[in-house]
């Protein structure tokens, strides 16, 4: 998809996630397949760091370069059975230690695949982060939703974007200190990236929109 084809879906401030998800599905007919994942939030880096201690220095870079994910569950949707009984039935099934994440990588019914832009930052909640947020995004020309996530925010832009333009997402996100570096480097990694939609017993607040970029 051309950038300049973007779909608006009918989102607002106050709207969830999911309920996000589904207007972008009901506003996308073409997409076929959304990709879920099942796994276990963990506390921030900074945070882990802190309880090395004086542990051995290759045991905390062994600790830190570890891109271990055998441990999560991958689930693939078809767009069109996607609704909030679906939704809320993959939440209900969830034990409190697992959250569900959606992913950026997604089948159209043409078979070709695209990516959904998504970033994870790392600032603190506020008003002049929230318009920084919004200035950088403008600036990259992508519209899409700021999402509260709890104690920062995520983005999702209504592009649906091809590996190359993914990619150059991803760098442009990389040159800036508000984006969570770790986040893009296991994205690049795995060949996608996630970002969690569901509550959690670590996380337990539930992503709700606070900026929708038009």
């Amino acid at each position: 998809m051309k950038r300049n084809d973007v779909v608006i879906p009918r989102i607002k401030n106050g709207d969830t996630a999911p309920e996000f998800l589904m207007a972008m599905a009901k506003s996308n007919p073409q997409l076929e397949f959304l990709f879920f994942t099942i796994y276990s939030p963990i506390p921030g880096a900074h945070e882990r760091l802190g309880e090395f201690g004086n542990r051995p220095t290759a045991e905390i870079v062994s600790h830190f370069l570890r891109h271990d994910s055998h441990t999560n569950k991958q689930v693939r949707v078809s767009a069109s059975d996607l609704t909030a009984d679906t939704i809320n039935e993959r939440f209900a099934a969830l034990p409190s230690n697992l959250a569900l994440g959606l992913e950026a990588k997604c089948i159209f019914h043409d078979a070709s695949v695209k990516y959904i832009p998504m970033m994870d930052f790392k600032l603190n909640q506020s008003t002049s982060n929230l318009e920084l947020l919004k200035e950088f995004l403008k600036r990259l020309a992508y519209k899409g939703i700021i999402v509260n996530s709890g104690a920062s925010y995520h983005f999702y832009g209504f592009d649906f974007l091809e590996h190359a333009q993914w990619l150059k997402f991803m760098a442009e996100c990389l040159l800036v200190p508000w984006s969570d570096s770790r986040w893009i480097g296991h994205s690049l990694l795995a060949g996608s990236g996630d970002l969690r939609i569901s509550a959690s017993e670590l996380k337990p607040k539930l992503p709700v929109v606070c900026e929708v970029l038009r």
